[in-house]
């Protein structure tokens, strides 16, 4: 099993990763969750901005920008992915900058690629 091919601009961090180039396969029990359901959780995906100070990449998780992706509802055979770009604030809540949902892994991964080159700049 192949790890989603994602082109990662300098200056963000992978912190979290189980995107694979995989379909859902559907149980045979009758029941809605996917056999292969360890692909789609509401935590595939997590990337963050990073920052350089004093010549250094570092993360500042307190106010940095954030992409995430899971699978909504979780291990559900009729769930979509949901990507969400934030900036994180200092008491750790989120501002959504942005939301997509698909069923299609290549348009979430076009998206993500998408959203990191418009970021790059940004704070």
């Amino acid at each position: 099993m192949e790890l989603m091919a994602l082109k990662i601009p300098t200056g963000y961090a992978i912190c979290h990763n189980n995107f694979y180039d995989v379909e859902p396969e559907i149980s045979d029990d009758g029941t809605d969750i996917i056999d292969n359901w360890g692909c789609f959780t509401e935590d595939i995906l997590q990337i963050n901005k990073m920052i350089l100070k004093n010549g250094q990449w570092c993360c500042d998780y307190t106010t940095c920008i954030v992409i995430d992706l899971g699978w909504y509802p979780d291990g559900d055979i009729n769930g979509e992915y949901g990507l969400v770009l934030a900036k994180v604030n200092k008491d750790h809540s989120w501002d959504i900058i942005k939301k997509a949902h698909s069923k299609n892994r290549f348009e979430i991964r076009d998206i993500i690629e998408e959203w990191m080159e418009l970021y790059i700049k940004v704070n």
